[in-house]
């Protein structure tokens, strides 16, 4: 069974907040100053900018969660088939680093941009300095 992803969040007292379609994020992208971190956030409720300072701290806090919860790529499911990570200890054959490394650049492909690091650090069981020397070996090894 599985779940739909889910695209609207209902904030009780103030509406239900979607994501900016595509001309609101060209009117965000031409907006200066400390409104342009606001604007996503009420033109996902529907209101201009001034409406959303009007509400209050907590309801805003609120948006902002459901903005973030929108916006964050799904956790990554660790498949138990397959490699599993090195023991801080062992050493590795160069097949098995050029074997980690594909894995690796795999998964760097399919995470939106800048949510590589924090996937190794939290998910991945290997440092980020062994990830790269991975990577740089496995791309070596494909040329």
């Amino acid at each position: 069974m599985s779940m739909a992803p889910v695209t609207e969040i209902e904030i009780e007292d103030v509406g239900i907040y979607r994501l900016p379609n595509m001309w609101q994020f060209s009117r965000i992208n031409r907006i200066r100053g400390p409104n342009r971190a606001i604007a996503p956030l009420a033109f996902g409720l529907g209101m201009t900018i001034p409406q959303f300072k009007k509400l209050p701290a907590e309801k805003q806090r609120e948006v902002l969660a459901a903005y973030h919860q929108l916006t964050a790529p799904p956790p990554m499911q660790r498949r138990e088939e397959g490699p599993r990570p090195p023991r801080s200890w062992e050493r590795l054959s160069r097949e098995r680093m050029m074997e980690l490394g594909r894995e690796l650049l795999a998964v760097k492909k399919r995470l939106p941009r800048g949510h590589f690091l924090p996937w190794i650090e939290k998910e991945s069981g290997i440092s980020y300095h062994a990830a790269r020397r991975f990577m740089r070996a496995a791309k070596e090894a494909d040329r």
